[in-house]
């Protein structure tokens, strides 16, 4: 990090989280003598870096909260090298400020506020390198800081590297990245490259050769990303996915309603289970079939409630099950329970997205474990861990094309491209493009999806059992000769 800062002379350099000064030594070693100022908030490490570097003039220490600090009139810096804090916690009063100034983005997470506030701080040409998690690559919270970047800074490198890369070293991230930015507007047709595939730590120096190039996996271009969903710094992985992504087509939420399901407020009171399931045996009881309502609810959502005593309704939850998920799990759906959910106890009850509560659509668990995965929700309420999908008047011809969408490898693909993570929320579901075949194709699908659907009810659908379906949105997609 130190030689990517490329700093020389008698150069300014900020340090807005030092720590114990690992970077500050560093920065010693260098020819030149730079002037560092250095923000710390921890005490105990303010009192370390002040015994340390007792007497040494070019270096400035501040006890200060670096986010709050430069308010009015401050001086600019050369350089600036830092490990900003991780998720840091915020204080309401904290984040209501530093919502006041930097509307744009996610406060509540911490590093992306320290960059942003650091590469304010740059001078012209000034140069930056941090070191953070790499969820600002694609997140959807961290659109705004995106934007930023791509507006006002020219990025001259990104390295990836999983968060375990170091030895003893553990973060609550799935990666890390090293990104340095230099403060200077860049053009449209700008890019620059991503690095991976480092075996240890003791290769990061080779990226400071010609040696850097064998781990190389792309450029990036600023115009590319400009036109990706969200801003999203797509990484190149299968071609027919980057075509997809790039091109001008339907996404889920343009054809969809997409939309979390209800929470009680105190499942532990109001929700059942049936003698099947085994979890939760001490917190749920089981339900008595007589008191299960087996209308169709789907004709008249019951949204006051049910009057009579057989007034629970089944809800679908999360876990990852494809195509059918068995009516497991019974809510009270009574008058009194309603009220409690709209009136009594609305603080912590969530009676949200009623609309769609009964009707017929897809669940996505909001955490998949390996792939996504949908099941169908067929007339039952859903709840908070679930991602409603409910197709447009106009597209409700296509729900088994969709249920079968949900639990393909191309979809896998695409939403694991959007975003890394396990995480499904309906942003990122909403993104998924969706490419509507012919007749004859769609006619193909549906028929294949409806015979998953059936066997689904019987067992646990296989790996093997979607084969053919696949094939069918390999195809669709283009995957198939990709």
């Amino acid at each position: 990090m130190i030689g990517l800062l490329q700093c020389y002379g008698e150069m300014s350099v900020l340090e807005p989280c030092a720590g114990e000064g690992v970077f500050i030594d560093g920065l010693r070693k260098i020819d030149g003598i730079p002037h560092i100022t250095a923000y710390e908030l921890n005490s105990d490490s303010v009192n370390i870096l002040q015994s340390k570097y007792l007497g040494i003039s070019n270096i400035q220490i501040e006890q200060e909260d670096f986010l709050l600090a430069f308010q009015l009139n401050f001086d600019k810096f050369d350089r600036v090298i830092a490990n900003p804090p991780y998720g840091a916690y915020q204080s309401p009063e904290k984040r209501k400020q530093l919502k006041n100034d930097y509307p744009q983005l996610y406060v509540k997470e911490t590093y992306g506020l320290f960059l942003i506030k650091a590469m304010e701080l740059l001078k012209d040409n000034g140069r930056l390198v941090f070191i953070i998690p790499d969820t600002y690559l694609t997140l959807h919270m961290h659109e705004g800081l995106r934007k930023e970047l791509l507006r006002h800074y020219e990025i001259e490198s990104i390295v990836l590297f999983p968060s375990n890369f170091f030895p003893s070293v553990n973060f609550g991230y799935a990666g890390l990245s090293i990104i340095s930015i230099v403060n200077k507007t860049p053009s449209y047709s700008y890019d620059f490259p991503v690095y991976n595939g480092l075996k240890s730590p003791k290769e990061l120096p080779e990226l400071l050769t010609e040696q850097r190039k064998k781990y190389e996996i792309c450029r990036l271009s600023y115009c590319q990303v400009s036109n990706n969903p969200s801003s999203a710094f797509f990484l190149p992985s299968k071609s027919w996915i980057n075509l997809t992504l790039s091109t001008k087509t339907l996404k889920v939420g343009d054809i969809c309603s997409v939309v979390t399901g209800f929470y009680s407020g105190n499942d532990g009171k109001y929700l059942r289970r049936s003698e099947s399931v085994t979890r939760g045996i001490k917190k749920y009881a089981i339900i008595n079939s007589d008191d299960v309502c087996n209308d169709d609810l789907s004709i008249c959502p019951p949204l006051n409630g049910l009057s009579n005593s057989s007034c629970w309704v089944p809800i679908v939850k999360g876990g990852n099950r494809r195509f059918y998920k068995h009516s497991e799990w019974f809510m009270d759906w009574s008058e009194e329970a309603i009220y409690d959910y709209k009136v009594a106890n609305k603080k912590r009850a969530r009676f949200q997205n009623a609309q769609y509560y009964f009707h017929q659509g897809i669940g996505v668990p909001m955490v998949s474990s390996s792939s996504i995965t949908g099941s169908l929700i067929d007339g039952r309420l859903f709840d908070q861990s679930i991602v409603g999908i409910f197709p447009n008047k106009k597209y409700e011809n296509l729900i088994y094309f969709l249920l079968g969408l949900f639990n393909s490898i191309a979809c896998n693909d695409l939403i694991r491209t959007i975003n890394a993570s396990t995480n499904n929320s309906a942003n990122y579901i909403k993104k998924i493009p969706i490419i509507i075949p012919k007749e004859k194709m769609l006619s193909k699908i549906t028929d294949e999806v409806k015979r998953i659907l059936l066997l689904s009810k019987q067992c646990d659908v296989a790996d093997d059992d979607l084969i053919k379906l696949n094939k069918y949105y390999d195809e669709v997609y283009g995957a198939k000769s990709a």
